[in-house]
């Protein structure tokens, strides 16, 4: 374990990336890759030691002098979290990583601190911060009386009321001083992280898998972040897209936001990991609505392309106190093309028919042909097995499948098929967290029934092969599944006309 004396940080301001070397070897950061993973942990480890060294020279500092000042008993995994905090790109990744349940609970503990931080603000800093954004407040009467509620990755959130406005209460997002440099920085890093991996793939035991275009097309999407311009006119698109669902929230832009600072609806609740004090009865359908809202819907809806929310995280989830979902943050969103629901909806039915050559067919489509198609189709027929030994073709899978066809048949899926991956990822550890008895896959399945008996009377004067429904399938599409559908979900498949039937009275009876 590292042991450093504080009259040793000057020291630690001038050594090399040899002494960074000694640091990351010191604390042991390989320790927290999953046994699953450990043959990536030179790499791992190698990434975050060329991320670190590559700092700009007093950040690096920063973190050393606090790494300086922690009691010598910390473990690896608290100090992996302080570092994070200073690194805006970190703190994503730790957000992102805080529900993955492939890390150990420790670990997964600690992350979640960076899910939703206090602030280090006190109210006249605040207050400050805000005028420096806005001028006087009085002149858009509001004014700051509390400290900020929280702190995220790249910004403060901070309470106001209002004095002569129609807004009683609300709450300032303002970006914090100097990230849009510090985020640069570490996009850039990142940039050529990926280079370097593609450098090195054979040394580090790596998949091919273009690590710098990918790097590159995750760069832009992170670069969002401190777009609070545009995170306002996705919040303010997300209230109409997801209007008709009474139960969730979308937090009202204020016009008085600029392009560092959103101005908005204050929600009162808290992390949806939190709603301990709520019945399982209550927790179950929080959960249901958590996996309603954020995959089904922009799964199965019509339309040319559809947003999702791409920064999932618990702190971005509230439960409300009047019992509904609010979804916050939309400076992260990505974009599903109808090709892209159409393949991926292909994909889970050539799941449910134990249909290779449909899985094959549609993951192709997803990686535009790009892929090494050997490789691909071993992993298609060990995915195909799984099934065949009782594995269910839900989320679990599809994602494992597509995880295997990136790394093992470099298969290169878009930056938005990459974060809403990731998105799903997330939101099954949110939901297990929040009901362990909620079962995604049911929600979903439901969902799609649902969805499917709401446009059930338009299919008699449809053409066969046609797929401009919500849910994507053609008749034809309904036909095979009904024919061809092994043992898997049998039982449900042939329930299906009843269940579409109670659901088209349950929508006609509204």
């Amino acid at each position: 374990m590292l042991r450093m004396k504080v009259n040793s940080v000057k020291a630690w301001r001038t050594r090399k990336a040899t002494e960074w070397s000694v640091f990351c070897e010191a604390l042991d950061f390989g320790a927290l890759v999953p046994q699953a993973y450990e043959k990536y942990r030179p790499a791992i480890v190698e990434g975050l030691l060329f991320f670190l060294e590559n700092l700009e020279e007093d950040r690096a500092s920063e973190i050393l002098i606090e790494q300086a000042l922690l009691p010598g008993a910390v473990g690896v995994a608290e100090r992996m979290v302080a570092i994070a905090r200073h690194c805006p790109a970190l703190h994503k990744l730790g957000q992102v990583l805080a529900r993955d349940r492939r890390l150990p609970a420790t670990f997964r503990l600690l992350l979640q601190n960076l899910e939703s931080m206090p602030s280090s603000l006190d109210v006249d800093e605040a207050r400050a911060l805000a005028e420096v954004e806005l001028g006087p407040l009085a002149k858009f009467g509001i004014r700051i009386d509390e400290p900020p509620l929280a702190e995220a990755s790249v910004a403060v959130v901070m309470p106001f009321t209002g004095e002569q406005t129609g807004i009683s209460r609300g709450v300032l997002k303002l970006l914090k001083p100097g990230i849009e440099a510090r985020l640069e920085e570490e996009l850039g890093i990142l940039q050529r992280l990926g280079a370097l991996l593609d450098e090195r793939c054979e040394a580090f035991q790596l998949p091919r898998i273009a690590y710098a275009q990918t790097f590159s097309e995750v760069r832009d999407l992170l670069a969002r972040e401190v777009r609070l311009d545009e995170e306002q006119a996705h919040m303010k698109a997300a209230g109409a897209a997801w209007s008709h669902l009474p139960a969730i929230v979308i937090p009202e832009v204020y016009s008085f936001s600029t392009p560092r600072m959103t101005a908005m609806q204050r929600i009162d609740g808290g992390k949806v990991t939190n709603a301990s004090a709520l019945s399982p009865g209550a927790r179950r359908r929080l959960g249901n609505l958590i996996v309603k809202a954020l995959i089904a819907r922009p799964l199965w809806s019509a339309g040319e392309e559809s947003v999702f929310h791409a920064d999932p995280h618990a702190g971005n989830l509230f439960a409300t106190d009047d019992g509904k979902l609010a979804i916050l943050d939309w400076s992260l969103v990505g974009t599903l093309s109808k090709a892209d629901r159409v393949s991926l909806t292909q994909l889970v039915l050539g799941a449910f028919t134990l249909d290779g050559a449909r899985v094959r067919a549609a993951i192709d489509t997803l990686s535009r042909g790009r892929s090494d198609a050997a490789a691909l189709e071993a992993i298609i027929a060990a995915g195909m097995r799984r099934l065949s030994d009782g594995a269910w073709p839900g989320i679990s899978w599809v994602t494992d499948l597509l995880d295997d066809a990136a790394t093992g048949a470099r298969c290169h899926f878009g930056a938005d098929l990459l974060m809403f991956r990731k998105a799903l990822q997330t939101i099954q550890g949110v939901v297990a967290a929040v009901a362990a008895d909620c079962r995604p896959d049911r929600v979903l399945t439901f969902a799609l029934l649902r969805t499917l008996a709401a446009a059930w009377g338009q299919r008699s004067y449809t053409l066969p092969y046609s797929r401009h429904f919500a849910t994507h399938l053609s008749n034809l599409d309904l036909t095979q599944l009904f024919v061809s559908a092994p043992l898997i979900g049998q039982r449900q498949l042939y329930g299906l006309p009843s269940t579409l039937s109670r659901l088209r009275r349950i929508a006609s009876a509204r």
